[in-house]
């Protein structure tokens, strides 16, 4: 092992003070609000009284975990050394070093502390958390392990190219035209309905049941659920909005040298970089509502895009862009390739078929649930299968893919459409696979994994199962050339 570069050193000692904000928030505070409220109930009281003893040991858990974690780095390693009984040693070499992201929380940003979050290639978890070290201290920690990874002391001469910034107006737009739109609501709707039932019955209750049976009263009620209805689709889409310009404020992406740097948040602050070598795929997304506005949003996967121990995410998400501008940033970050040159072929022209076919089949299950249930509505549903035909002319017409010599690209379409953009160096595995339906009319999905995991796999679905197997050994074949940095 190399001689030790920076001695070994604890972590901030504010990191005792989030830490026990962070036990009150999940112990003290339920412990209080129990007690409050459970003032008749002596079962009750006592669980609450638990939950606040048990904060005791957490706190001093804490400050031994405190006490015993060290970190250091060497020429060629970082080493993090934890556990209070049970010692252990995590040694990551900086040559395995993927991201370095440096995070703030609201509160940490006050008191001038940070997290730096280290990730390796291949990880499907963030490997080494630091939380938290002084701001100064984050940032220079962060230089040095990718100077460390890459082998070259970083050039603060190296000019900044600025591919992309989004204003305040940006960040509303992306959030209104955003898919979590109707996650919020749906969110919403499941609140509300906890109090949407005695809402309605105390209204059916002070009108006289023979006066439900006129004109006025059921345009009223009928009135009621349509307001409920648009208020919590507006409640949504306000916090939609709120969340892109709360979350993303002051979205900068930039290019220096090789590497694609970002910072973005308005409470919580985070920011990293992304070697350009390691980008395994683009994803390009046009949702329903961004693609009649010629808008779009860009998701550039690379190997160590994992967050905090959870799933992998993006490292590099533009939140909007304007749909020609889309393949300038994409020349920009994969040596000049240009997506809007490139002709898609079509798949096999049966593909609308099964697609339509697994449409009307949930369409027909539904009207036969509504048929069983005796809802006077129950032969109206049929008239689904016309936007269902629709859907799935849509689908089939942008179901393309492009095999190139560098690139792959695969485009997919129900309601909003997604291209993949995959150098072919970064391809991990490539296999045919073929369902029940599919082996029946002879066709087969070709899938395309790189190193940034499931998320980061394109899907060429219903080719033909000979043109499947011949695309996945051309694929499969050697490229010329030295082997790529994963």
């Amino acid at each position: 092992m190399a001689s030790e570069a920076i001695r070994a050193r604890r972590l901030h000692p504010l990191t005792l003070i989030f830490e026990t904000i962070r036990i009150a928030r999940h112990l003290v505070l339920p412990a209080l609000a129990g007690a409050i409220s459970a003032t008749d109930d002596g079962v009750a009281r006592a669980a609450a009284v638990g939950f606040g003893i048990l904060a005791i040991p957490a706190i001093l858990a804490a400050i031994a975990r405190y006490v015993s974690f060290r970190f250091h780095v060497t020429d060629d390693e970082l080493i993090l050394d934890s556990g209070v009984f049970s010692r252990r040693r995590r040694i990551i070499p900086l040559s395995r070093i993927q991201n370095v992201d440096v995070r703030q929380k609201a509160l940490e940003r006050i008191c001038g502390v940070a997290s730096l979050l280290i990730e390796t290639a291949g990880g499907k978890t963030t490997e080494g958390v630091l939380s938290v070290l002084d701001r100064a201290e984050a940032d220079a920690l962060r230089t040095r392990l990718l100077a460390s990874r890459s082998g070259v002391a970083p050039d603060y001469a190296t000019p900044v190219e600025t591919l992309a910034r989004l204003s305040t107006r940006d960040l509303v737009v992306a959030g209104a035209t955003a898919n979590e739109i109707g996650l919020v609501a749906a969110a919403l709707l499941s609140v509300f309905q906890a109090v949407q039932d005695s809402l309605v019955q105390r209204i059916l209750d002070s009108i006289d049941s023979t006066a439900l049976d006129s004109l006025p009263a059921g345009l009223a009620l009928a009135g009621l659920v349509v307001a409920g209805a648009f208020a919590l689709l507006l409640a949504g889409w306000l916090l939609s909005i709120a969340g892109a310009v709360i979350g993303y404020h002051g979205f900068t992406l930039e290019r220096v040298g090789d590497e694609l740097r970002k910072r973005y948040g308005l409470l919580a602050r985070r920011e990293g970089s992304v070697p350009l070598r390691r980008v395994q795929a683009i994803r390009i997304e046009e949702s329903l509502m961004r693609r009649p506005l010629g808008l779009a949003a860009v998701r550039i996967e690379t190997a160590g895009s994992a967050v905090a121990g959870r799933r992998r995410h993006p490292e590099a998400f533009v939140p909007l862009v304007r749909r020609d501008a889309v393949a300038p940033l994409v020349a920009r970050v994969l040596e000049g390739f240009d997506p809007d040159g490139v002709t898609l072929l079509p798949v096999h022209p049966r593909t609308r078929r099964r697609i339509f076919a697994r449409l009307a089949a949930v369409i027909v299950a539904l009207t036969a649930a509504l048929a069983l249930l005796h809802h006077p509505g129950w032969l109206a549903s049929l008239v689904l299968l016309v936007p269902a035909d629709a859907l799935a002319r849509n689908a089939y017409a942008n179901r393309r893919f492009a095999i190139l010599d560098d690139y792959v690209v695969v485009r997919v379409a129900l309601l909003g459409r997604t291209t993949w953009i995959i150098p072919r160096r970064k391809i991990q595995t490539v296999h045919v696979a073929s369902s029940p339906f599919q082996r029946r009319h002879g066709l087969a999905t070709l899938i395309v994994d790189t190193a940034s995991g499931p998320r980061g796999a394109a899907r060429i679905r219903d080719l033909p199962l000979e043109v499947a197997r011949e695309l996945a050994d051309r694929l499969s074949a050697p490229m010329p050339g030295p082997a790529p940095v994963r």
